[in-house]
């Protein structure tokens, strides 16, 4: 099958990329991706692939090249902060998680992950156009016979869609010119990333896989990733009478880190001062309100553009890949017709979105509650059902 609307979409990143390659394989060949960035990529940084989003892939027929990047995480636990003593640890072979959760859980460099969707996307006929830069969007009316959406770049190119789907992230152009949405508020969280070779922490314990260190107002987590040659680390601080941007290209210096980390276990300590020239990004969280509906006529939102949430839940990504799939199956099950599909898609997908994006900074406050009985709590308490979802069989 091959239908024939013209299907615009804004920002390829992970989100942008999924909904591309899955309408293409449902016979959505006139996708064409809009990307500001001069090459495709991702930053550098670690991503957890929950089993919602190894599902996906392996619906996608891509699961095998996500291996070739790196095997499943098969050990997670909780660390005292200043002992190093464990806390909670659970051992999950590759076996039990397929019983489980019908998938594994993997930890993945976002540019490796990227790599594998950037590869299954057919970029014949110009599909992808780099350097386009979104400035204005405006659209026609939905019942106009041959109406459209005119996108407007800084590069001076007007481009003309059927429908949009927004892909454009947490400061989408789309969502505050279309959408009715409030001004981010500053969560009085600061959360600061960075990435260190394996070989400059001689001697770390990798098991668990993932750990994280909370304490009261703080927390550190680290994995391994691409085969335990890099460590991937978090650190969260609660300090809200900061300021920041609401970044992840904001660098600073770890020394910055240490001065909330200057108590932790010497572990710690030594992973962020392994950081590459001492610097690391750093991010003011901020939240919006949850939207009540992603759809303005002929555009649609996904991703963090529809609904941007704290990492608490390492389940933003996750969001995004679900919406694409969900999105993708939708307009294949209304065979092309865009209006049905993003009522269907909305329908489906914003209510579970809303409740993450309202739970993952409720979450963030238990991790570095000052109850210890809070901090010991298993990170997926109170959520283990959602983690069973499936965007590729889940009904629409």
């Amino acid at each position: 099958m091959n239908y024939g609307i013209n299907i615009g979409i804004v920002g390829a990143g992970l989100g942008g990329m999924t909904a591309a390659v899955a309408l293409q394989q449902r016979g959505f060949h006139n996708v064409t991706v809009f990307e500001q960035a001069s090459q495709l990529g991702e930053i550098g940084a670690g991503i957890t692939v929950g089993p919602n989003i190894t599902l996906i892939l392996a619906g996608l027929g891509l699961e095998d090249a996500a291996e070739s990047f790196a095997s499943a995480t098969t050990t997670f636990g909780t660390n005292h902060y200043q002992t190093g003593e464990r806390i909670l640890f659970t051992e999950r072979s590759i076996e039990q998680a397929l019983a489980t959760q019908g998938a594994v859980v993997r930890h993945l460099h976002r540019a490796d992950l990227h790599k594998v969707l950037e590869n299954a996307f057919n970029t014949e006929g110009n599909a992808l156009r780099l350097n386009h830069t979104l400035k204005h969007i405006e659209q026609d009316a939905v019942d106009q016979e041959d109406g459209g959406v005119s996108l407007h770049f800084t590069n001076g190119a007007t481009e003309r869609c059927d429908v949009v789907i927004a892909c454009d992230g947490l400061k989408s152009v789309v969502r505050d010119t279309l959408f009715d949405t409030q001004p981010p508020t500053f969560t009085g969280f600061l959360t600061w990333r960075g990435l260190v070779e394996a070989d400059d922490v001689p001697g770390l314990d990798v098991v668990p896989h993932f750990a994280g260190y909370p304490s009261e107002g703080r927390m550190f987590a680290r994995y391994p990733l691409r085969r335990f040659r890099q460590i991937n680390w978090v650190a969260n601080a609660y300090q809200p009478d900061a300021t920041g941007e609401e970044s992840w290209n904001d660098w600073t210096d770890v020394s910055e880190v240490l001065e909330h980390m200057g108590d932790y276990h010497p572990e710690v300590q030594r992973i962020i001062k392994a950081s590459p020239g001492g610097r690391c990004l750093r991010w003011a969280l901020h939240s919006r309100q949850p939207l009540d509906s992603w759809t303005a006529g002929r555009v649609v939102l996904l991703g963090d553009a529809a609904h941007p949430m704290t990492p608490f839940y390492g389940m933003g990504a996750g969001m995004a890949f679900e919406d694409a799939a969900v999105l993708a199956r939708c307009f294949e099950a209304d065979t092309g017709d865009w209006q049905a599909a993003f009522a269907r898609y909305e329908k489906a997908r914003l209510a579970r979105a809303n409740k993450f994006h309202v739970k993952s900074l409720e979450r963030g406050k238990t991790y570095m509650s000052a109850n210890p009985a809070d901090r010991a709590k298993d990170p997926t308490d109170g959520m283990k059902r959602e983690f069973t979802y499936n965007a590729m069989t889940v009904e629409i």
